[in-house]
């Protein structure tokens, strides 16, 4: 399944001309377009953008984020790796998270939180966040003992995105959980995160 016709549009509307991401993230989608599709597409994916790979802690703007996440879905799901548009923007997410803890402050951040500590992880989120993007807010709370739920405002990525970067996140600290996202429109949404014992 792929997003409606309108939906890149959507979000792009809401971006400000201040609102940036870190090369990292475009780096992470990048790459993995090269290891699923071969350099050839993943270097026709990166220049409308740059004419080189961004600098990983570089800021860069928003819409180009976007408008590489939707480009290399489209194509990922063209081809079949990933099923349909949807899994594709979870796994360019998940790749996020990848590129994002093998990066110094991603590696500090793992050695202070541990393994298999998701509250201490996701109690954590809001910051990690700040320092990938320039844009919105996320708000942190316990809802049971193994349940809590990220609040995003003024975030412009799809729900897929967010939740494949959150089931990477528990992935990387050793941790059984499941990530639902419900949107609130364009610009926010609610990730509901569940674990084992």
């Amino acid at each position: 399944m792929a997003y409606p016709k309108n939906d890149m549009d959507q979000r792009l509307a809401l971006v400000r001309p201040e609102d940036t991401v870190r090369g990292l993230i475009f780096n992470a989608v990048l790459n993995l377009a090269e290891r699923q599709l071969g350099p050839d597409t993943a270097a026709k994916l990166r220049e409308p953008l740059f004419k080189r790979s961004p600098v990983d802690f570089f800021s860069y703007s928003a819409v180009d984020a976007i408008r590489l996440l939707y480009a290399t879905s489209d194509a990922l799901a063209r081809a079949g790796r990933f099923g349909s548009q949807e899994e594709a923007v979870r796994a360019c997410g998940a790749a996020a998270v990848t590129g994002f803890f093998s990066s110094t402050v991603g590696q500090t951040l793992t050695r202070l939180i541990g393994k298999g500590d998701p509250k201490r992880l996701l109690s954590n989120a809001p910051t990690a966040y700040s320092t990938l993007v320039s844009y919105g807010r996320r708000e942190y709370s316990v809802i049971a003992e193994r349940h809590v739920r990220l609040a995003f405002e003024g975030d412009m990525q799809p729900v897929q995105f967010h939740e494949g970067v959150l089931q990477e996140a528990l992935k990387a600290i050793q941790c059984n959980g499941t990530v639902t996202g419900t949107p609130r429109g364009y610009f926010a949404a609610d990730y509901d995160i569940k674990w084992e014992a």
